[in-house]
């Protein structure tokens, strides 16, 4: 299964090199895939991972995940040929929060999520890891006990298909939370967790279900 990643900031290289030593084929994209600011990168996964346009990596990706800042998603995506996306899996990993004067969401009553599956009517959307900063996206370890990572979306296939990638990314705690609404109690939680974390001085949190 290929996988196409539209975003190369900090979560898309994270990720695109956890999946490509996860062993999936695996392209990471950019409106400019030759900076010299992709080198390190290329160099960390030689030639089993490579940095390409927007366009090129839809055709690539059997599943293409959406790493971009939310204020450039509808952007990149109105210079992407739809007809490519028919039918694909899209994680959705964006977050539609505002940090001016503290983390907050930036709608009341829809969420990214939503708004990605409406600009990509074709394509089945899932929202996930979307609660959690780069560092801990693939294989977290937490000493206090095992981290729990929600899905979303509208198409049940589609989330057993990403609920088998995040296995492999390393995660073993797995919440369908229902459809593509319920994207807005994962932003919710994902402003919850920065809020947490800049009170407590940490650098990367995530949410855990205790049960009994």
């Amino acid at each position: 299964m290929n996988i196409g990643i539209i975003g190369s900031g900090n979560v898309g290289k994270t990720l695109g090199k956890g999946l490509i030593q996860a062993g999936y084929p695996t392209l990471i994209s950019s409106r400019d895939p030759l900076h010299s600011k992709h080198y390190t990168w290329k160099q960390e996964v030689d030639s089993n991972g490579d940095i390409v346009s927007f366009n090129k990596v839809i055709r690539f990706g059997d599943i293409i995940i959406l790493a971009l800042p939310w204020s450039c998603v509808e952007d990149v995506l109105e210079t992407i040929d739809h007809q490519y996306m028919k039918n694909k899996i899209v994680i959705d990993v964006t977050n539609a929060v505002t940090f001016s004067n503290g983390p907050r969401l930036l709608y009341e009553t829809t969420s990214a999520g939503e708004t990605v599956q409406q600009l990509l009517p074709l394509s089945h959307v899932v929202k996930t890891l979307n609660t959690v900063s780069d560092k801990v996206m693939v294989r977290p370890s937490f000493e206090d006990g095992t981290p729990t990572m929600f899905v979303s979306g509208n198409d049940n296939h589609s989330k057993k298909q990403v609920e088998m990638v995040l296995n492999h990314l390393g995660w073993s705690d797995i919440i369908d939370l229902g459809d593509i609404r319920q994207s807005r109690l994962q932003e919710s939680i994902m402003v919850a967790c920065v809020i947490s974390e800049i009170q407590r001085k940490v650098t990367a949190s995530s949410f855990s279900l205790l049960t009994i």
